[in-house]
């Protein structure tokens, strides 16, 4: 169940940070491509907070022969492929907008009844480490389509790493709509109309005070963790390596790297400790590791490691100590995705209706995709604001500003995770 999970990771990954970003310069030159990306991504966003809870909400109430998700997932994936060919035939940056907008409205097509089915199929004793597998599958996709998507798209081109990406989604979904059981029955009608739809969708969620606060930690500590994916290739820019793009980018690529190979790491243990310890814990952990992590940055331009420790990951990398140094921060960081990224999608489904899954989880997914829109838009305008300044502990200013916002962020998370009761299984 879990395998499709591993398409969704790839697709998203490679296609936003690879093949997009060279379209966009294809199209529109480097002058203005820093607005056309924020036009796709604020798209992207936009698609994904509106329409994934509704095709979620009207899964729950779906009934055919083949079941309730499974017709969903399976158009919402051949819409996948079809839109994906459009982009790779686009001749210009605004039919690049028209199937990028129409991908997003397929892929959530898929996503939320997808996301159903682990409260309609797994008890929920087991859910927990269900949850683990999600977590595990999703961090290897987005591993995936960074390193195996990269690769293909340098040594065969743009077309080939389109076609990796339909590829990985056929097959998930083939095996996902096999064999998965997709025999929970709807215990509501379809909605009367457009009205229904919209108040239901819309209000339903914030009338469960619970998953209100769920929401609220989830979307501050995402927006943690993507701050600090969006800005660590210009902190290694700006702090070490100063307009040197290779050594930049080794850096930043390892930082990252090693922060989601220890992810996937401590993705399922963690599953299993929340079983025995509960949920809230283990989020609460997970916010004060990603605060730990940022605090790190904020510091690595001072020596805390031994030689012995660093040197020769520098030496691997053919970068300056401290810069290596910086790097081994994903450690920290690494584990409080993990342990987030596993125990949140476990907490959820222990407090939502789980006839009403689709909606919930399609719900969930304003937090995930607002998370990187807020990020970026707080704190963009500070870095450059403060890096203006000139320096602040040892740094150009943005960075500690920031990065303390990183910090504030991860706590206020943590202290929010407080807020929801904890639900035991035996």
């Amino acid at each position: 169940m879990s395998l499709y999970w591993i398409a969704i990771g790839y697709w998203t990954n490679s296609l936003t940070a690879l093949i997009l970003p060279q379209l966009i310069i294809q199209f529109v030159g480097t002058a203005n491509e820093g607005t056309a990306a924020s036009l796709l991504k604020a798209l992207g966003t936009v698609v994904a907070v509106v329409w994934q809870p509704i095709a979620g909400g009207i899964s729950d109430r779906t009934v055919t022969r083949w079941g309730r998700r499974r017709p969903f997932i399976f158009a919402g994936t051949i819409g996948d492929l079809v839109f994906l060919a459009g982009i790779a035939l686009a001749g210009s940056y605004w039919w690049l907008v028209v199937f990028y907008f129409l991908l997003q409205l397929a892929s959530n097509t898929a996503q939320a009844p997808y996301q159903g089915l682990l409260p309609d199929v797994v008890p929920p004793e087991q859910r927990g480490e269900a949850s683990g597998y999600y977590g595990v599958a999703n961090l290897i996709g987005i591993a995936a389509g960074t390193a195996v998507a990269g690769v293909v798209l340098v040594h065969v081109g743009r077309a080939g790493a389109i076609v990796s990406i339909g590829a990985v989604l056929l097959v998930t979904m083939l095996i996902t709509v096999t064999l998965v059981p997709d025999r929970a029955a709807p215990v509501e009608r379809q909605f009367a109309g457009l009205r229904e739809l919209l108040a239901k969708t819309f209000g339903t969620p914030f009338r469960n005070r619970a998953f209100v606060w769920l929401m609220v930690s989830r979307l501050l500590i995402f927006m943690g963790f993507g701050g600090l994916q969006t800005y660590a290739y210009f902190y290694f820019d700006n702090v070490f390596f100063h307009h040197d793009a290779s050594a930049t980018a080794t850096a930043a690529a390892t930082l990252l790297g090693i922060a989601i190979g220890v992810a996937a790491l401590v993705t399922w243990p963690a599953s299993r400790v929340s079983n025995r310890t509960g949920r809230k814990p283990l989020i609460f952990a997970a916010g004060f590791f990603g605060a730990a992590g940022s605090l790190v940055l904020v510091f690595s331009h001072y020596r805390w490691l031994p030689d012995a420790a660093v040197a020769p990951l520098a030496s691997l990398l053919k970068v300056p100590d401290l810069a290596a140094q910086a790097t081994l921060a994903g450690l920290v960081i690494g584990v409080g995705l993990g342990v987030f990224f596993s125990v949140d999608w476990a907490f959820i489904q222990d407090i939502i209706p789980a006839h009403e899954g689709g909606l919930y989880m399609g719900f969930s997914n304003i937090a995930t995709a607002g998370a990187g829109i807020l990020a970026l838009a707080i704190g963009g305008p500070l870095l450059d604001l403060f890096n203006r300044q000139g320096q602040i502990l040892g740094l150009p200013g943005g960075f500690p500003v920031v990065f303390g916002l990183f910090v504030v962020w991860f706590v206020a998370g943590s202290l929010s995770i407080l807020q929801v009761p904890e639900i035991r299984r035996e």
